[in-house]
């Protein structure tokens, strides 16, 4: 997520009532689009707005240089033209009209990198809907997309590891208390015990969720890479599987939806059954990296100046995320 100063920036001065943004149409000046259409969608990890251009449908994704780092911007794009290579159904970029797939600007709000896609149509599957041929067909896709991710070629790819960016928020934002430095202490000591090799770690997908996965006539398109980075494969099954087990909180590898997902999992690609039974240390260490970067991105108090949904997402971020794994962590550390 991004800081909620930046957040509230943008929304309150280029965003109006109707949903225009005059910022996505400053960036929009290196796409052809229709001037006349281009709304804003969402903030969140990045800023979303819909565009139309000849009648078709297009999205374009920003966001500020001290939240998004271009490096890692070429290598998101290096892999999905990758992936498009190997006829797996992503979303490629559209080149701008200088010929890149990511153009930088400067803006009267600061610096943004921009990247354009097609707006892919297709239909979203609801977690309480999906039965167990549904979570065959999700495991499948997912051990497809990990299959094709070990045929990257050797050089590795601008993309960070998740190892790195849990040490990136342990320097940037050191433990605060004795939870936070026993959480942080205990989950260096047990990445230091995992082992690494071709069957286990590479590149991942890091939000496997059915949100970012679209349903149409041509198969089950996957969306949303800004997030991959290099890790354990079995951290792409846990976190896609988080509604199931409730963010790691109730992990139960005997559910018959769980086994139906593996096995789609596995006609597609191997992965070792003792991987499979660290599930539930690495939900506690994705929750401890959510946690710190929530923690990052408020940096904003509650104010009467503020506008009223920027208030409740201060008080929800605090209250349902913060406190509830601050909470999560203590229990946890008092069981040992």
């Amino acid at each position: 997520m991004m800081k909620l100063s930046l957040m509230k920036n943008i929304v309150l001065n280029t965003v109006n009532r109707d949903w225009d943004c005059s910022l996505a149409e400053i960036l929009l000046e290196d796409w052809a689009h229709d001037a006349e259409w281009v709304k804003f969608w969402r903030a969140s990890a990045n800023f979303v707005c819909f565009f139309k251009f000849g009648g078709r449908d297009f999205v374009i994704r920003f966001n500020h240089e001290n939240e998004k780092n271009l490096s890692e911007l070429n290598g998101e794009i290096e892999l999905l033209n990758f992936l498009a290579s190997k006829k797996v159904n992503v979303n490629v970029p559209v080149l701008s009209k200088n010929g890149r797939y990511i153009e930088e600007k400067e803006t009267p709000y600061g610096k943004f990198y921009s990247v354009v896609f097609n707006r892919i149509s297709g239909d979203l599957v609801d977690f309480d809907n999906i039965d167990p041929e549904g979570f065959y067909s999700w495991g499948k896709g997912l051990g497809r997309l990990h299959k094709t991710f070990k045929e990257l070629p050797g050089n590795r790819l601008s993309r960070k590891s998740q190892e790195e960016l849990f040490e990136i928020l342990i320097e940037d934002f050191p433990p605060k208390d004795d939870v936070e430095r026993r959480m942080a202490e205990r989950t260096g000591n047990w990445l230091a015990s995992l082992s690494k090799n071709g069957d286990n770690y590479g590149m991942i997908h890091y939000d496997f969720e059915l949100d970012n996965l679209l349903w149409n006539e041509e198969g089950v398109h996957v969306i949303d890479f800004d997030d991959a980075v290099y890790s354990w494969y079995v951290a792409d099954i846990a976190y896609a599987l988080r509604d199931l087990f409730d963010e790691g909180l109730k992990v139960n590898l005997d559910d018959e939806r769980f086994k139906m997902f593996m096995r789609g999992y596995r006609d597609e690609s191997e992965i070792p059954d003792d991987s499979i039974r660290q599930l539930s240390f690495f939900y506690k260490w994705h929750n401890f990296i959510s946690y710190k970067r929530v923690e990052r991105a408020i940096d904003l108090e509650v104010a009467d100046e503020n506008p009223d949904w920027l208030n409740d997402l201060i008080r929800k971020l605090r209250t349902e995320f913060m406190d509830k794994y601050y909470d999560v962590f203590k229990t946890e550390l008092d069981k040992s």
